[in-house]
């Protein structure tokens, strides 16, 4: 007897193909990663920090003024969202002995590993040695320090308001400004960078790079390839520097090599092994000219610009969205 099994086959194989389709997991989703804008960076919110801090008083280790410097900042930063730790060392200096000195850390996105760490210093010059009067008296400050945390509070803040890919970590100096001139003066600056650098705040802390502000507000500053953060990260400073001009900053980020600066970016690269770029004003003409109002009276907020804040906060800001975005 003969049998028609054609009925019997489709039938099947339709049911193995659903069978096989149903047992097999489907695809991961794409998941591409967001391209993140660059927030524009508030010059006028820098400024305000300035002045603030400029309302405190002469930021000197062990004044009032410094301790409310240290108060306010570590406020500010918590409110937006930062985890601050303080580190508390003592520092000898221009005749002090045992000066209590703290420096200020603030991380955000603490669970992300990719981390960029920028930094600058708070405190204040205790004297006026290049002015012609009042050499013994501490110096306002506006540009040589308060500059600098102006930016880094303005970038907090856009960074607590726009996310951003990868952990950032804002580091405030202390005792960087009270060195001497003559041998082994190198020794005598960047005391909170020195003693952060061989204790550093987290244990284990590596971040990818770092960035250092130091005098980033004054009119027509120029920033120049500082000599020794070539020698320590070269690559990162011409990345820098590449990209703040192709953002139209060429008259600000120059390409002439600039003299050696004995910054807290000295010790990071050194004894941290972090490798850190210091963006500071040197004038191309005079490789060890810090400007006309450099540790002089003359250091205030009449010789901020907020196109000079503007250009420098928009920069840093780049980098650290670009660098979220893998372009950088």
């Amino acid at each position: 007897m003969k049998y028609n099994f054609d009925f019997l086959i489709v039938p099947t194989l339709l049911l193995v193909l659903f069978v096989s389709c149903k047992n097999e997991s489907p695809p991961p989703p794409l998941t591409e990663k967001v391209k993140l804008s660059v927030p524009a960076f508030n010059s006028d919110s820098a400024y305000i920090y300035i002045e603030k801090q400029l309302s405190f008083g002469y930021r000197v280790p062990g004044t009032e003024a410094h301790e409310k410097t240290i108060q306010w900042l570590t406020d500010k930063m918590q409110k937006l969202g930062g985890e601050v730790t303080q580190q508390n060392f003592k520092a000898n200096f221009l005749g002090l002995k045992n000066v209590e000195c703290t420096n200020i850390m603030a991380r955000f996105n603490t669970d992300l590993s990719t981390r960029v760490l920028l930094a600058a210093h708070f405190d204040t010059r205790m004297i006026a040695e290049k002015d012609d009067e009042r050499k013994d008296e501490p110096i306002p400050g506006a540009d040589d320090g308060a500059s600098g945390v102006a930016v880094l509070l303005e970038i907090a803040r856009i960074v607590s308001q726009n996310p951003v890919g990868i952990g950032v970590d804002i580091l405030f100096f202390d005792a960087e400004d009270q060195g001497t001139s003559g041998p082994g003066s190198d020794k005598t600056w960047a005391l909170g960078a020195q003693y952060w650098s061989k204790n550093i705040i987290p244990k284990g802390y590596k971040p990818e790079y770092g960035i250092l502000l130091d005098m980033v507000g004054s009119e027509n500053a120029t920033f120049g390839k500082e000599s020794l953060s070539t020698g320590f990260a070269r690559e990162l400073q011409n990345k820098i520097w590449t990209l703040a001009q192709n953002m139209g900053y060429s008259d600000y980020f120059q390409n002439f090599s600039a003299g050696t600066v004995f910054d807290d970016h000295v010790y990071v690269n050194r004894d941290a092994k972090i490798k850190m770029v210091d963006i500071i004003n040197m004038s191309p003409k005079d490789q060890m000219s810090f400007g006309f109002y450099h540790h002089t009276h003359d250091d205030n907020i009449d010789i901020i610009s907020k196109r000079t804040l503007k250009v420098v906060g928009q920069v840093v800001t780049a980098v650290l969205y670009n660098e979220s975005n893998g372009t950088f």
